[in-house]
């Protein structure tokens, strides 16, 4: 008999009739990753009872700003794998006599008139950028007549070795305007500006003759209309909350880090040693212009907050997923959005389109809380081990060794986006679920189960069975599970955390 024979045919019959007591409900394309666990945590993890760890669970990827050598820009987010990126718009400022028409003519690199912007550019500040047209014989760039480069600071245009001047490069004359091999196309090499922002302006060595440019850098981007801040360079950078319990609050960035920087007390030690993930330090500012941490606990609670980890899409109190172009999720570690993540499961894996790592991801969320009833509602305890994996191809946590894991660790449930599909035994005996998708096994005279649903011949019939798994093949072939987990059928040792 399955041990959720045992657990479920009294207790649950009961809880179809009057609810039991759960704890509250939280706050009213690249390849797959192997995420290895150290042996001496026994394949086992902590899972929690909060699902985005905060009373904000989303913001708007609109009405955003960013803060570049020190001026705050209005700016749209977006997530790039685990990191978000902060886009403003560049816009060309002010004018200065360069760019006005000699008369009469002008001559040479010094003057102040007959140019034109050929563009903007973006680099990363004290790097050296050496931008150029390339030669005559080059398929990359290239120019005519005998040309000149000027390269100014920042998104205004400059006069010659005056404010904003970076550099100036000037072509040699050959034989002919077509830029024959005797001659040779401008290029300027100039320390990238504080701003990371450059502008770029042209012209004929003497203005009554003719001359183009193809412009290329050497680092950077060129030419470009926007540029894009991460990492460290987004903190102060704010945005709008879009959840109704605090809609229109802003939320800055107080500090930012790789993930493979932050040592957790849980295995594998790291938070993500791939590199690939950003965590965020996130304020809300009161109107007062006070400030409060977003998530208030971490690994150490006496630190008093926790790092933030962005996520696509966004996920509803009832723990339903839900995919958007407008909005995205803030996951609190250690609430489940974000353990999920840590364990592997990052929904950017699959690549453009939300895949099998999203919808395992989606259902880790589940399992870690011990959502019984998919309704968003946890039954279990903070803190509680379990030993998840999957059956993703390749497994991003493979199953457990035999044997592995603390005493008394067996085979709990396998789960889907909706719940668990099939369940053996109740993490904790004293948070039974009464949810009715979960129908309590029944008896006969023999004490045999007759509504098991791995039975064809059942006498409940296909919809009001038992859906009973005793292993992560039943849960996988019979009832369609992505992932499993192994836990203790633990007693209430302790008091239920609120």
């Amino acid at each position: 008999m399955s041990a959720i024979s045992k657990l479920l045919s009294s207790s649950l019959c009961l809880c179809l009739l009057a609810a039991c007591g759960p704890l509250a409900p939280e706050d009213t394309s690249s390849p797959l990753e192997s995420q290895a666990f150290s042996a001496g945590n026994d394949d086992s993890h902590s899972q929690g009872t909060q699902l985005h760890g905060s009373h904000i669970p989303s913001v708007s990827y609109t009405g955003a700003s960013v803060v570049n050598a020190g001026v705050r820009r209005e700016a749209t987010l977006r997530l790039f794998r685990g990191e978000l990126v902060g886009r403003f718009n560049l816009a060309l400022s002010g004018t200065t006599p360069s760019l006005s028409q000699c008369i009469p003519r002008g001559t040479g690199p010094e003057r102040s008139c007959g140019f034109r912007v050929e563009g903007m550019g973006t680099c990363s500040p004290t790097t050296t950028v050496t931008v150029s047209s390339g030669d005559c014989a080059s398929t990359i760039g290239g120019c005519t007549g005998r040309p000149i480069l000027r390269v100014c600071s920042g998104e205004k245009p400059c006069e010659f070795e005056q404010t904003g001047y970076l550099g100036t490069g000037v072509g040699s004359a050959g034989p002919d305007s077509q830029c024959s091999l005797s001659s040779s196309c401008p290029s300027v090499r100039f320390i990238c500006p504080r701003s990371g922002i450059f502008t770029v302006l042209s012209g004929a060595y003497t203005t009554t003759q003719s001359a183009s440019v193809d412009v290329r850098s050497s680092a950077g981007r060129f030419p470009v209309t926007y540029k894009d801040l991460r990492g460290e360079q987004l903190i102060g950078a704010r945005m709008l909350s879009s959840s109704p319990s605090g809609y229109g609050t802003i939320i800055e960035v107080k500090d930012a880090t790789n993930a493979a920087d932050v040592v957790i007390p849980e295995s594998p030690g790291i938070w993500d040693a791939s590199g690939d993930t950003f965590l965020y330090r996130m304020q809300i500012r009161s109107t007062s212009g006070t400030y409060t941490d977003l998530c208030t606990t971490g690994a150490d609670p006496a630190v008093g907050w926790a790092w933030t980890v962005p996520l696509e899409g966004s996920f509803s109190k009832a723990g339903d997923r839900a995919e958007s172009t407008s909005i995205f999720t803030l996951a609190c570690d250690p609430g489940v959005l974000a353990k999920c993540y840590r364990w592997g499961y990052k929904p950017w894996l699959d690549g453009a389109n939300p895949g099998a790592v999203t919808r395992a991801h989606w259902a880790c969320t589940r399992m870690a809380r011990a959502d019984y009833c998919g309704s968003g509602t946890s039954f279990t305890q903070d803190g509680t081990l379990i030993q998840p994996w999957d059956a993703l191809a390749p497994n991003i946590i493979p199953p457990p060794t035999q044997g592995s894991g603390p005493a008394g660790m067996q085979f709990e449930a396998g789960w889907n986006t909706s719940g668990p599909a099939c369940l053996s035994h109740w993490r904790w005996k004293h948070l039974q679920a009464g949810c009715v998708e979960l129908q309590p096994p029944i008896e006969d005279a023999n004490g045999h189960v007759i509504n098991d649903c791995r039975d064809p011949h059942n006498v409940a019939g296909a919809y009001k069975c038992s859906p009973i798994c005793d292993n992560a093949q039943e849960a996988r072939q019979l009832f369609n599970s992505s992932v499993f987990n192994n836990s203790i059928a633990n007693e209430q040792l302790t008091r239920p955390q609120p």
